[in-house]
């Protein structure tokens, strides 16, 4: 799938519309039709105008991406901000809600930036830029109360149901983040459910492949400090808050963490 940025007259306005939702953390209507990207590129310059806007006027740089490996008819790219990530180990994380939902995940560390050039990245270009991994897990929702009804653009400018990323403990090598494994919710100490746990590519480092090759061709590019996320182990969990939390992520590990609301 071929994605550029498509600048268009209403998108400063959709980016401005998206941050307020963020900031008031209700789900509230469509973007108005006047601004509304019409186009994945349109969706990405969206995603790119709200990344500027936040930096220049709220220091909240890009601290993480999430990425898939595009399908025909869909991309999952988007910028994770420093705001709305956290690690677990510092204590409880702020939540808005009685219940959250998750998804466990691997998070890559880019220890070595991957900027803009003509040629493309080899995997073991790649490979070499990776300087750990880390147990991690998405924080899910939406800015639109009905997503349902939404369209792929609009989804994708709203950076793709992300609401924030934790980190936990580091794995003992980034390329033993395996295809599948079992993960294990347990709750309060008492496990709540379990599952066969798999990745939705043979290689949990795919989609920071295309990502990498992605944000180089649109000028961009990753860089050191910022850590990927590439895709679910067990789809999405809901945990609730005010309880301790824990996630067994097959042999990996285990991570730990708190929900205040």
């Amino acid at each position: 799938m071929q994605i550029r940025i498509e600048d268009y007259p209403g998108c400063l306005e959709a980016a401005r519309y998206l941050i307020a939702a963020r900031e008031s953390g209700v789900a509230g209507p469509r973007l108005p039709a006047e601004c509304r990207p019409q186009s994945l590129g349109q969706a990405f310059a969206v995603q790119q105008r709200t990344a500027q806007l936040l930096l220049q006027e709220r220091q909240d740089g890009i601290a993480a991406w999430k990425s898939a490996l595009p399908s025909p008819d869909k991309a999952v790219v988007a910028p994770i901000y420093a705001s709305t990530v956290a690690y677990a180990e510092a204590g409880p994380i702020a939540a808005r809600t009685d219940v959250l939902r998750i998804e466990p995940e691997i998070a890559f560390e880019i220890a070595r930036d991957l900027p803009a050039r003509a040629e493309p990245y080899t995997e073991a270009e790649i490979d070499a830029a990776i300087g750990g991994a880390r147990l991690a897990l998405e924080i899910l929702g939406c800015r639109y109360a009905t997503p349902e009804h939404v369209s792929l653009p609009e989804l994708l400018a709203d950076h793709m149901f992300n609401l924030g990323l934790v980190l936990g403990p580091q794995i003992a090598s980034p390329h033993s983040a395996p295809g599948s494994m079992s993960i294990t919710l347990s709750v309060d100490g008492e496990e709540v459910e379990q599952h066969a746990g798999i990745h939705p590519n043979d290689r949990p480092e795919a989609g920071l492949y295309w990502l990498a090759n992605f944000l180089r061709q649109q000028g961009l590019g990753l860089r050191a400090g910022q850590h990927v996320i590439t895709g679910s182990y067990a789809g999405f969990l809901d945990v609730p808050a005010n309880r301790d939390v824990s996630l067994a992520y097959g042999d990996l590990g285990v991570l730990r963490l708190r929900f205040s609301r």
